[in-house]
């Protein structure tokens, strides 16, 4: 089983428009509602790539029971510790004609000091019990920034592989607990270094090396359609995406984490794991939905990733 851990789970709202106008009323071509959150996004990608998912995090209230619900509905086995507040809602709305996403994530509610703790306590217990753990997304009000390297600590301790995305702070102290792999975006990366690398492949190979050789760790760069950068801190490899006709990208990134995942559980070389990472993220982009693709397309992208070895 692999763990994915949502602290700040949410119900992902899509709404599809044919135009997205301000100050208009708008009546939608199609909404899809899951149970949202990176860490259900990359759950879901997993279960399609064959593996086991169980997310955890913290969940209250009527949109807590959706969420969890919703994972159960899809086969996911989740493991949430209960609060008292309710679990928040992020909606994002997809222009069709003008090829535009509007996001808007709410905060969610203020975790206890005790809720923190009983999540901690019960990471402790169970880590034992998985394959590998992910670690993504914001954190909750009330949440420290060091919460995901707590954790990655408590992981190396039982010698469980840790994959982390998350942004600012925790991004920042998380990498330091050296996870096995980290998977920022470019907005990201710029938070890992004393400054803002260049815009350039080449500029952001070097960026990515020198952080992946500082924290011991590998880092993979999502570059969005173009693809993705990863590094061992001794290689750096670029892989470019096909071109497809894309829908949405929300939770492409999930999907991406997810098949950098499973090819490394399946101790494939780091050349296969960004090909399935990037093929994962691609595929994501054909559905309407976070984290949904079909193998299918899996399959047929991940042949037409084109691999180049920068240093």
């Amino acid at each position: 089983m692999i763990l994915c851990l949502n602290l700040n789970a949410a119900i992902d709202k899509t709404i599809l428009l044919n135009t997205f106008e301000l100050d208009q009323i708008h009546r939608s071509e199609k909404v899809v509602a899951l149970a949202g959150g990176k860490g259900c996004n990359v759950a879901r990608a997993l279960k399609t790539l064959g593996k086991s998912p169980v997310v955890s995090g913290w969940v209250g209230g009527f949109a807590g029971k959706f969420i969890e619900d919703e994972l159960n509905k899809e086969g996911i086995a989740t493991d949430f510790v209960k609060t008292g507040q309710e679990s928040r809602t992020c909606t994002s709305i997809l222009d069709q004609n003008n090829q535009t996403l509007t996001e808007i994530y709410e905060k969610g509610e203020p975790v206890s000091a005790e809720k923190i703790e009983e999540l901690e306590a019960h990471f402790r217990e169970t880590v034992e019990d998985y394959q590998a753990i992910t670690l993504s997304g914001s954190l909750p009000p009330g949440v420290p920034s060091d919460i995901y390297a707590r954790l990655i600590k408590i992981a190396h301790e039982a010698g469980i592989p840790t994959y982390l995305d998350s942004s600012k702070n925790a991004l920042r102290d998380g990498i330091a607990a050296k996870p096995f792999l980290v998977k920022p975006n470019e907005t990201e990366i710029s938070i890992l270094l004393d400054e803002k690398p260049g815009t350039s492949v080449r500029e952001l190979a070097t960026a990515i090396q020198a952080i992946a050789s500082r924290h011991t760790t590998t880092l993979a760069l999502s570059l969005g359609e173009r693809g993705a950068l990863i590094s061992d801190g001794q290689r750096v490899l670029e892989a470019q995406a096909p071109q497809v006709n894309a829908i949405s990208a929300v939770g492409s990134g999930d999907s991406m984490l997810a098949g950098l995942l499973s090819a490394f559980s399946e101790r494939l070389p780091l050349e296969e794991a960004i090909k399935s990472g990037v093929a994962a993220g691609t595929a994501n982009t054909l559905t309407l939905g976070a984290g949904q693709f079909d193998i299918d397309d899996f399959e047929k992208i991940r042949q037409e990733v084109i691999l180049k070895t920068l240093t």
